[in-house]
């Protein structure tokens, strides 16, 4: 019995040895594989990983896309928004183009209108000047007519022929001389201190006075029309909607201001041609003494003759004249910068101090 113990005890001794190492080879063996299984998850994590970083990285250029093509997308909107925006801006230009065409045409018929009345205006003064110069062109044949006369005449009672010198240049009347009296020309010398000015200067203040008249009214009628034109801007200004008529219009403000300056160039000029010639012959009324303005290089024939008729008959005369009375005179005796060139009033002053 005892030993059928010790036999029992010593068999669960084998088999606890066998368990125990039965226990230790399958405990190492299922380490091994939990190793391999550890290292195949760790594969497929790493492989899960990659997968996922690629599909992150296609999910952040997918969102990029989607940005872009929504920033597209609003500037198509904004581009498409401007471009309704600018049709409908051009259909309302189109529409006020079409608005001013009609100004303008309505804007032209008043201009012809206006231009038609301005013409109807002027009529009368160019009907005036027309008759004036008609009137002038008649009193000059006359004057030709008895200056041909008085030649004739004179060479008649002087056996030599006139010479070129004694010749008087014409100047262009104003007024009908009378026929029974031809024009006294002053003699090329001295001549007695209480002979008056030659009739010649006279016609010239006579024609010079005329000019005048006829040249206040040719510039009242262009001052007349300036101010229409300007009356005219003013209004295309205000209405700001026709640049094209505004633009002829100012062409024809500033060609009216040019006639203008022009007219009123022309009248000062005869007007210190009518005072020069006027304050000479007061002067030659109150003369004692006359001097011999030959000596005057220039002064020669027609000229010595033509300054006594105006009125110039001393050096004292010619040697205060100013700039301006050496072109008045210069005007009047048809020689123009004679004077000027030939230095007559520094040869007169040096004469006086002789």
């Amino acid at each position: 019995m005892e030993g059928f113990l010790w036999l029992l005890l010593q068999m669960a001794l084998l088999l606890l040895a066998a368990a125990v190492v039965f226990f230790a080879l399958g405990w190492r063996w299922r380490g091994q594989n939990a190793k391999r299984d550890i290292a195949t998850l760790d594969a497929r994590i790493d492989a899960d990983s990659a997968a996922l970083k690629v599909a992150q990285d296609q999910r952040d250029a997918a969102l990029s896309n989607d940005q872009m093509l929504r920033a597209t997308q609003a500037k198509i909107e904004s581009d498409l928004q401007e471009a309704n925006d600018h049709r409908r801006n051009l259909e309302r230009e189109l529409i006020r183009v079409h608005d001013d065409l009609k100004s303008a045409k309505r804007d032209s018929d008043q201009l012809k209108e206006d231009l038609s009345t301005a013409r109807a205006a002027l009529q009368p003064a160019q009907s005036e000047i027309t008759e004036l110069k008609a009137q002038l062109e008649a009193l000059r044949r006359e004057q030709v007519r008895l200056q041909q006369e008085w030649i004739k005449k004179q060479a008649d009672t002087s056996n030599p022929a006139p010479t070129k010198e004694s010749f008087v240049t014409i100047t262009e009347p104003t007024e009908k001389p009378k026929k029974t009296k031809a024009p006294a020309i002053a003699p090329p010398r001295k001549a007695s201190p209480s002979i008056k000015p030659a009739t010649d200067a006279q016609a010239t203040l006579d024609r010079l006075t005329i000019e005048i008249t006829t040249q206040q009214t040719l510039l009242s009628a262009l001052r007349q029309e300036y101010e229409d034109w300007q009356r005219r801007v003013s209004r295309l200004r205000e209405k700001a909607n026709d640049p094209a008529g505004l633009g002829l219009a100012n062409k024809s403000l500033q060609r009216s201001e040019l006639q203008v300056a022009e007219a009123q160039n022309t009248l000062d000029r005869l007007q210190r041609q009518q005072l020069a010639l006027r304050h000479a012959l007061e002067q030659a009324a109150s003369l004692t003494q006359e001097d011999d303005l030959t000596k005057i290089k220039g002064i020669k024939g027609v000229l010595n003759t033509q300054l006594h008729a105006y009125g110039i008959r001393t050096f004292q005369q010619i040697a205060t004249w100013t700039d301006s009375d050496v072109e008045t005179f210069s005007e009047l005796l048809a020689f123009k910068d004679r004077a000027k060139r030939d230095q007559w009033v520094q040869q007169a002053q040096a004469l006086l101090q002789a």
